[in-house]
């Protein structure tokens, strides 16, 4: 309490509650000004003893509003006993200007004691305002708002502690979660067949990737780890990441991963059984500008160790779609390609001071994506949609060699009523591309001439050689080339 003058206080942590003592002044409230955690003509919810009382039907408002701490760290309760021992989180939400106002998290600890208490509604209650929130996702579900009738959808899902969500943010905010922490060793399923696996992270110390999936470290099963900042990639049998100060990516209490893996997993565990990490900081780009979107693909690139930029870009269509501070040989690269029309990528190399042709823009270059590990392609499109891309610009690279086998592919499968049809020749030659129906008649011919080593891509529009559309059904695509004939099944569906 603080006396201001005769009669006139103000309160920043009291508790006053059924005052009948009208003969001391100084007793009531009337001539006071109230900070927020005064519990004033507010029943407290205390027990006999004078302990905060939190069960299923009733939580005290007496719990972590007090001045100092309580031996679990969390912010002292008023009463003569404190509450049991909980968790309090505070979460810190960023505005537009950081991460385009995104926020990978989860809540480790929630209340799971009070009815309802982890519905969306209540957990969020601070922070559901549309000038402030946009919308929440989660792996099964969206919660935003509809101007129309005034409501959130989904703010009656109830919230577990192993999930995983993506907040977009239209102004920073911070909201309180008190509540008890999950159990580190609590294991959940994971969905194989590469199924999308949104896990929160509830150890409460950092860890490297490799220390938190250290049972999975062998790329057999888990084989795609994406961070908000990093992706760790099982490749040609190695994990690639990009390391800064030569520390690997780290994970941290409250963040959140979506895992691949080939199989599913019944009782996937975190691994706390090694020494806490440093925390890592992916730095931010300072010549480059882009606007991140919920999901991106990431780029690992290969530099030219011996010419480093110190900045490397993604462009489609002409607009900047990603960008990575360049600190070591390897970069991963994160394009948020989502909002943008398809087209094939441009890297741009920006050198700084250090050339006076900086920046410098590539259109072709090689590179392999996690669909086709076999084709070697002079450009990313944007209309396929590996796991991630690898590119090479350097002469040094365990990645990306000269093209040795003859390929054949196209996408979408089934389509309707394009396809783009991709396919690489290991050496110059005469080229034919045509498509067959079922009956083996000839359809269409998209390609016939002469065509130097490299990978090409050709659209067939779903129409014959007299311009009219085909009917539904199974087509082949068949390349011949260097002697050689790959023959591709398609289905086109109307």
């Amino acid at each position: 309490m603080v006396v201001n003058a005769p009669n006139l206080a103000s309160f920043d942590y009291s508790l006053f509650y059924e005052n009948r003592d009208t003969n001391h002044t100084l007793l009531s409230y009337s001539n006071c000004t109230l900070g927020n955690n005064v519990i004033y003509e507010i029943d407290p919810q205390l027990d006999t003893y004078y302990k905060p009382i939190w069960n299923a039907t009733v939580k005290s408002p007496c719990i972590d509003v007090g001045y100092g701490f309580d031996d679990d760290d969390t912010p002292a309760d008023l009463g003569a006993i404190p509450a049991v021992d909980h968790k309090y989180d505070l979460i810190e939400l960023p505005p537009p200007a950081v991460d385009s106002g995104w926020k990978w998290l989860s809540f480790p600890a929630l209340d799971v004691v009070l009815n309802d208490a982890d519905i969306a509604e209540n957990v969020l209650a601070d922070i559901l305002n549309p000038n402030i929130l946009d919308y929440v996702l989660s792996q099964d579900y969206l919660i935003d708002y509809n101007p129309l009738d005034q409501t959130w959808s989904n703010d009656w899902k109830q919230f577990l502690r192993t999930e995983g969500f993506k907040f977009k943010m239209l102004a920073a905010a911070e909201f309180e979660v008190i509540g008890f922490k999950i159990a580190d060793n609590t294991p959940v399923s994971l969905t194989g067949e590469d199924e999308d696996n949104w896990v929160g992270y509830w150890i409460e110390e950092t860890q490297s990737v490799s220390d938190a999936f250290s049972d999975y470290w062998d790329g057999e099963n888990i084989h795609y780890i994406q961070h908000q900042y990093w992706t760790a990639t099982y490749y040609m049998d190695t994990w690639w990441y990009q390391c800064q100060g030569g520390h690997l990516p780290t994970i941290s209490y409250g963040e959140m991963v979506n895992i691949h893996c080939n199989d599913n997993i019944t009782s996937f565990r975190w691994d706390n059984s090694t020494p806490e990490e440093q925390r890592m900081m992916i730095p931010k780009t300072e010549y480059y500008s882009f606007e991140e979107t919920e999901n991106y693909t990431p780029i690992y690139i290969t530099l030219d160790e011996t010419n480093l930029p110190t900045e490397v870009g993604a462009f489609v269509n002409g607009e900047c779609v990603g960008a990575s501070i360049v600190t070591d040989q390897l970069c991963q690269l994160n394009a948020y390609t989502g909002s943008t029309a398809p087209g094939n990528v441009e890297l741009e190399l920006y050198y700084g001071s250090r050339s006076s042709n900086s920046p410098v823009r590539l259109s072709n270059y090689n590179c392999q994506n996690t669909l086709e590990p076999n084709c070697i392609q002079r450009q990313i499109n944007t209309t396929i949609n590996p796991e991630a891309w690898f590119v090479t610009l350097g002469d040094d690279s365990q990645t990306v060699n000269s093209i040795q086998e003859f390929y054949l592919d196209n996408y979408p499968n089934p389509f309707n009523p394009t396809t783009t049809i991709s396919y690489n020749i290991p050496h110059e030659g005469k080229v034919f591309l045509e498509i067959y129906n079922i009956k083996g008649q000839l359809v269409k011919q998209l390609v016939s001439g002469s065509q130097p080593e490299g990978y090409y891509e050709v659209i067939w529009n779903g129409k014959n050689d007299v311009g009219k559309h085909v009917a539904s059904g199974i087509y082949y695509c068949r390349v011949t080339a260097c002697g050689k004939t790959r023959n591709k099944k398609m289905l086109m569906l109307k």
